[in-house]
């Protein structure tokens, strides 16, 4: 049986929007807390930041949950507080990120072709992000077997290990995985490679294929609402 494969992040919803709240609502989280923490711990502060600790710690640059960790101990510790402070104060703020990081807003019709597909389709999740598909907030724990993150695989898309792990998690080889997605690389080139069949999410036909992006993906959809017509077109069973 067919194994369908989702990516999260801008092929489920936007994520920018997600992030922009988030990090807004850090900043009041911070400012509550940290009287005049803002005024060094800006936009290009976190990206400096984030540049060396991924520069440190090459190992953690699939984890993204690990990274944001990190970036607000390194930022208080520069900050004035103690080691073991900033790591527990870290924590915390991370925590307070991650509930905002579920509020996700859905496509419009993303959530009735999900449930069509469900009826017919075993599906998982594979994701660089640290979204939960299991959490309330998105609101579609009930349509998919498993969610496989990189953070939690030690492999980010492209690398084929984590398609090739979401086909030992489902007890299927790879090319019985149509994997959807709307990065031209991370989805399409790394799912390609591990064997699978791909449909690149291309919403509204916003972009076209460039001849860098060497492999191309076997369909493409500009809506989700195209997906159970594209996947049927695939000899999906």
């Amino acid at each position: 049986m067919t194994l369908i494969t989702f990516d999260l992040d801008n092929t489920l919803w936007d994520v920018d929007p997600v992030i922009v709240r988030a990090n807004h609502a850090m900043e009041a989280w911070f400012d509550e807390r940290f009287p005049g923490f803002q005024e060094t711990f800006d936009a290009s502060a976190y990206e400096k930041i984030k540049s060396e600790v991924i520069a440190s710690s090459p190992n953690i640059a699939h984890d993204v949950s690990e990274i944001r960790k990190r970036i607000y101990v390194k930022a208080f510790r520069e900050y004035g507080l103690p080691s073991e402070e900033a790591r527990h104060i870290s924590q915390s703020a991370f925590e307070y990120f991650y509930a905002w990081r579920q509020k996700v807003d859905l496509y419009p019709e993303a959530k009735s072709t999900i449930a069509v597909l469900a009826e017919h389709y075993r599906m998982g999740v594979i994701t660089n992000g640290n979204a939960d598909v299991y959490h309330p907030s998105v609101g579609l724990s009930e349509y998919f077997e498993f969610a496989l993150r990189a953070d939690e695989v030690g492999r980010a898309k492209p690398n084929r290990e984590i398609f090739e792990a979401a086909a030992v998690q489902a007890n299927v080889d790879p090319k019985d995985i149509i994997h959807i997605g709307d990065h031209p690389i991370d989805d399409i080139q790394g799912a390609a490679q591990a064997g699978c069949r791909t449909i690149w999410f291309n919403r509204h036909g916003a972009r076209n294929w460039k001849s860098e992006w060497e492999i191309k993906p076997d369909s493409e959809v500009y809506s989700l609402r195209e997906l159970p017509t594209a996947i049927a077109e695939l000899g999906a069973s």
